[in-house]
């Protein structure tokens, strides 16, 4: 209750969830059943790209949970927010690209 308390002049509690919002949190929560399932296909393989995939995973639920912190807690600022999101977006296809040109 006492976090809830400090947290109160952050967030408005008495906001509604939109689509966009509830269809962000299916992303998140999808990009990480994602990330554990390479993780645990990493462990029986022990193929290195999969470790680059798993972390591209994690990083765009990372990327959508900052998007939505960015939208109801923080006050970063628009372009803060664009630039943070848009080079971890970057990251994320680099690695996607490393995982598929790497060799074993």
């Amino acid at each position: 209750m006492m976090h809830l308390l400090l947290l109160s002049p952050l967030v408005d509690f008495d906001q509604r969830f939109d689509t966009e919002e509830l269809l962000n949190g299916g992303i998140a929560l999808f990009a990480l059943i994602l990330l554990a399932l390479t993780l645990s296909t990493y462990r029986r393989t022990h193929l290195r790209r999969l470790l680059l995939v798993s972390a591209a995973f994690g990083l765009f639920a990372v990327e959508v949970v900052i998007r939505q912190l960015d939208a109801f807690v923080f006050v970063i600022g628009y372009q803060t927010d664009q630039i943070i999101t848009t080079v971890m977006e970057l990251i994320v296809l680099l690695l996607f690209f490393l995982a598929i040109v790497m060799k074993k």
